[in-house]
C-alpha cells in the first residue's frame, strides 16, 4: 500500500470529524455521506441496522434505551456506563461502530487505500489508549499510530504558518499553549514550534471535564425550575430526559451568540419555559471554568515557564466558543486567544499531518521535512514495599512530561534461593500511594534457571513509545535467558475478543444480528474483571492469593530504591515453580508490621535512594497535595523553577512526584516489642490512653480542690 493516502481522525466525545492530505499536500476536510464535515458521536442500535451520526442523534429521545453517547468518557472501562437494549457493551465495541461509519465515508470519497492515525486527549492513561486502538481495529481501519489532540492541533497550527514545509516562511520560534476544550474531556498542553519541529513541552488535563458538564448544569437548573412549577423531575424520565438534552444544548450555543434564551422543558404533558441568561450561565458554571484554569496554572508551572513566555494561546474544540472561555484566559495570561485555526477542525487536520509523518518515516528517518516530539502525561512505575513501614509504595521509573520516546532500566536482586518467577505490577500515577494510581498490567519473568543464588541480579526495562504505549522487558544478566515480559492488562478485552466483536461490528448488521454474538463474545476467556455481564456493570474481579516477595535493589545499581518490587513467590519448597497471580493493590496500605506466612519480612538496604537518575539521585520532593483553593481570575503566577521540560529519567515535575527521602538502616520491629500493628502493640496504645485519661482528671480535681478548698467536696 505504497500509494495509501494519509488520513486523520477526531473521534470526539459528542461529534467526530476527518481530514486527509490532498493532492496538494495540504490538510483538507472531509465530509460525510450527509455532507457534512461533523458526524455526532451518537449510535442507535435498531433491529435491523446500525445507525451513526445525525440520524441516531434525532432518534435519541424517541427511543433512549437503544441510544450510546458521550461515549468516550468511559474508555477504558470495561463496559459502557448503561447498558443498551439490556446488554453492557464494552465502550471500545461502540466507538468501534463511529469509526465503521466513518470509515465507509473515508472509502466512498478516497478509495479503500489509506491509512489513519486517531487522535486521543493527551491525559488518556494507557488503556484508554488501548481501547482506542482496539476500536480502530474493530471497525477494520488500518490505524498507523495514535496521537495527543493538543500535539494534532499544534501540527495545524504549525502547517498554516509554515513551520513544516521547507518552503515555508514561519515567524520564528515560539512557545504556545493549547487549551483543548472539548465535549467530554479538557487538555492543557504547551508546546515549542520551532522550522521544522514540534515539541511538546507539559501537559495536563482532566478527562471527565468538558462541554457535556456545562450541559448538565443546564439541565439541573432547568429541570429545578420544572420541579418547582409542576412538582415533577423531567430527569427521571429517559425520554424527557433525553430532550431536555437537546434543548440545552440548543441553548448553550444560543448563548455564545446571544445574552439571553428560553430552554423549553416538557414531561408528562406539561410545558415550561425557563428564560437563561448568558451571565446567570456563566454564574452556575464557574467552578468548572475555573478547573481548567488552575489545570493551565499547573501546567505553566510544570514547565517552569511565565506566560509572558508563551506567545500563542491556541483554542481548540468547540466548548471554546463560549465567551467566558477567551474572556478567562485573556485575564489569566495577558493575552488575546488565537482563533486562526477551526477550533472544530484544528485536531482532524493535525492527525492527518501526524499519518502523512509517520508514512513519510516508514520510507527512512530522513524522509520527513519535520520532527514531532511528545511527552507521557503520566508517570510509570512498579509497586513496591517501603522498608520503614513495609506500606505499599509507587516506585517512578520513567516521570510525567518525560519526552517520548523514552527508555529507563532498573536493576533488582532476588532475596530467596532458587527463586523461578517474578511478577511486577505496573502503576501509571503521579501518587506514592499504588491505589491512588492506575494498575495498567503485571509483568511476568517466568522460569528463571533453576538454583539462582540469593541476590541474583534482575534488570527490568520500561520502553515507552512515541504514542504512549509500554513495553517492559527483563533480563537475567549472567545467563543466556533475555525474557520479553507480556504485558497482562488488568481491563480490557483478549485478542480474540477482539477479533469476535470485529466480526459482529464488520457485519453492518442490526443489533438482533449482533445479540447472536454478544454472549459468545462476552463468555471468551479474557483479563480478569474485563467483560461486562447481563446483571450489571463489571467490578474487579478477586485476585487469587500471592505472597509478597522482595526483590532486592542491586547494591550500587543505577537508583537502588529503597523498597521491594512487590512478587509472586512461585517457587515453593520443592522448586517446581508453579505461577501464581499478584493481587491488584488494595487502596489502604498494608499495616506497618507487614505480616505474611512466607517468606520473612523484607529490609531496605541501609541508604538506599530512590528513583536515581542516570547520573545520580534526584532531589527528594514534597508529595503532591489536593488542588489549593482556586485562584481569582488573572491572579500572578510565579514558576518554582525556570527552565526546559525535564528530560528522560531526569526526575519529578514540578507537580510533584513523592519520592520519599533517602532511607536509613532498617531495623525490623518483632509483633511481641510492641509494634502498634500487633494485637500486643494495640493493647498497649489503648491502656496506656485509659490511664493517660485517667491521670489527667485527678490531677484536674486536686488542683481545683487546692484552689478551692471550701467548694471541692474531698473523697476521702
Amino acid at each position: 500500500m505504497a500509494d495509501a493516502r494519509a488520513v486523520g481522525i477526531d473521534l470526539g466525545t459528542t461529534n467526530s470529524a476527518v481530514a486527509w492530505i490532498d493532492e496538494s499536500g495540504r490538510s483538507a476536510m472531509l465530509r460525510n455521506s450527509e455532507g457534512d464535515l461533523l458526524t455526532p458521536s451518537v449510535v442507535l442500535f435498531d433491529d435491523a441496522e446500525i445507525l451513526v451520526g445525525k440520524e441516531a442523534k434525532r432518534l435519541a429521545p424517541l427511543h433512549p434505551d437503544r441510544v450510546a453517547e458521550w461515549v468516550k468518557r468511559d474508555m477504558g472501562k470495561p463496559a459502557y456506563s448503561r447498558p443498551v437494549r439490556g446488554q453492557w457493551l464494552p465502550p471500545e465495541v461502540i466507538q468501534a461502530c463511529i469509526l465503521r461509519k466513518l470509515k465507509a465515508d473515508i472509502t466512498a470519497t478516497l478509495g479503500p487505500q489509506h491509512k489513519a492515525v486517531i487522535t486521543v486527549p493527551a491525559y488518556f492513561d494507557e488503556p484508554r489508549r488501548k481501547a482506542t486502538a482496539d476500536a480502530g481495529e474493530m471497525a477494520g481501519l488500518d490505524v498507523l499510530d495514535i496521537v495527543n489532540e493538543p500535539t494534532a492541533a499544534a501540527l495545524g497550527f504549525g502547517e498554516l504558518l509554515g513551520y513544516l514545509s521547507p518552503q515555508g516562511k514561519p515567524l520564528g520560534e515560539m512557545v504556545i499553549m493549547v487549551y483543548d476544550l472539548g465535549g467530554g474531556t479538557f487538555d492543557a498542553t504547551l508546546l515549542r514550534l520551532a522550522a521544522g519541529e514540534v515539541r511538546t513541552l507539559a501537559t495536563d488535563g482532566d478527562v471527565q471535564l468538558g462541554g457535556h458538564d456545562w450541559d448538565t448544569r443546564l439541565v439541573d437548573y432547568a429541570a429545578g425550575v420544572f420541579q418547582k412549577t409542576h412538582g415533577r423531575d423531567p430527569r427521571e424520565d429517559p425520554a424527557s430526559l433525553a430532550r431536555l438534552y437537546a434543548a440545552a444544548v440548543e441553548a448553550k450555543h444560543t448563548l455564545s451568540a446571544r445574552t439571553r434564551t428560553i430552554l423549553r422543558v416538557e414531561h408528562a404533558g406539561r410545558v415550561c419555559d425557563v428564560p437563561i441568561f448568558r451571565q446567570q450561565f456563566e454564574e452556575i458554571t464557574a467552578d468548572l471554568l475555573e478547573r481548567t484554569a488552575y489545570t493551565s496554572r499547573q501546567l505553566l508551572q510544570a514547565a517552569g515557564l511565565r506566560w509572558s513566555e508563551v506567545a500563542r494561546i491556541l483554542l481548540v474544540g468547540g466548548s471554546t466558543r463560549m465567551p467566558m472561555v477567551p474572556r478567562m484566559l485573556q485575564e489569566l495570561t495577558g493575552r488575546v486567544p488565537d482563533r486562526t485555526v477551526n477550533p472544530d477542525e484544528a485536531v482532524a487536520r493535525g492527525a492527518a499531518i501526524y499519518a502523512r509523518y509517520l508514512l513519510w518515516l516508514e520510507r527512512g528517518p530522513g524522509a520527513a521535512p519535520f520532527r514531532v516530539t511528545n511527552v507521557n502525561a503520566h508517570s510509570l512505575g512498579v509497586e513496591g514495599i517501603e522498608p520503614q513501614t513495609l506500606r505499599k509504595v509507587n516506585i517512578i521509573l520513567i516521570p510525567r512530561n518525560t519526552p517520548l520516546p523514552a527508555k529507563a532500566t532498573e536493576r533488582f536482586m532476588t532475596r530467596t534461593e532458587g527463586q523461578r518467577s517474578i511478577v511486577i505490577q505496573v502503576l501509571e500515577g503521579e501518587s506514592s500511594l499504588p491505589g491512588e494510581c492506575t494498575a495498567i498490567g503485571r509483568t511476568v519473568i517466568r522460569d528463571l534457571p533453576a538454583g539462582l543464588p540469593k541476590g541474583w541480579p534482575i534488570e527490568v526495562t520500561f520502553e515507552y513509545q512515541r504514542n504512549g504505549r509500554l513495553t517492559v522487558r527483563g533480563v537475567v544478566p549472567g545467563t543466556d535467558r533475555q525474557v520479553v515480559l507480556d504485558l497482562e492488562r488488568d481491563a480490557g478485552l483478549s485478542h480474540e475478543g477482539i477479533s469476535r466483536w470485529k466480526q459482529a461490528v464488520g457485519e453492518g448488521a442490526g443489533f438482533d444480528a449482533l445479540e447472536k454474538m454478544v454472549q459468545e463474545v462476552l463468555n471468551l476467556p479474557a483479563v480478569p474483571g474485563s467483560q461486562p455481564t447481563r446483571e450489571g456493570p463489571p467490578g474487579p474481579a478477586p485476585a487469587p492469593d500471592a505472597w509478597e516477595m522482595p526483590v532486592q535493589p542491586l547494591a550500587g545499581s543505577r537508583g537502588s530504591p529503597s523498597a521491594a518490587i512487590t512478587v509472586a513467590d512461585v517457587s515453593g519448597t520443592s522448586g517446581a515453580g508453579v505461577e501464581a497471580e499478584l493481587a491488584a493493590p488494595s487502596p489502604r496500605a498494608a499495616p506497618a508490621s507487614g505480616f505474611h506466612s512466607q517468606p520473612a519480612p523484607l529490609y531496605g538496604p541501609a541508604g538506599g535512594t530512590w528513583g536515581q537518575t542516570e547520573a545520580a539521585a534526584a532531589s527528594p520532593s514534597p508529595a503532591r497535595k489536593p488542588a489549593p483553593p482556586p485562584l481569582p481570575l488573572g491572579a500572578p503566577l510565579v514558576a518554582d523553577a525556570r527552565g526546559a521540560s525535564p528530560k528522560a529519567g531526569a526526575g519529578p515535575s514540578k507537580l510533584g512526584q513523592h519520592r520519599p527521602e533517602p532511607a536509613v538502616v532498617f531495623e525490623p520491629v518483632d509483633a511481641a516489642s510492641g509494634s502498634n500493628g500487633s494485637p500486643r502493640g494495640r493493647f498497649v496504645h489503648v491502656a496506656g490512653v485509659v490511664l493517660s485519661g485517667l491521670l489527667g482528671i485527678a490531677v484536674g480535681y486536686l488542683l481545683i480542690a487546692w484552689l478551692f478548698p471550701d467548694r471541692v467536696p474531698r473523697l476521702w
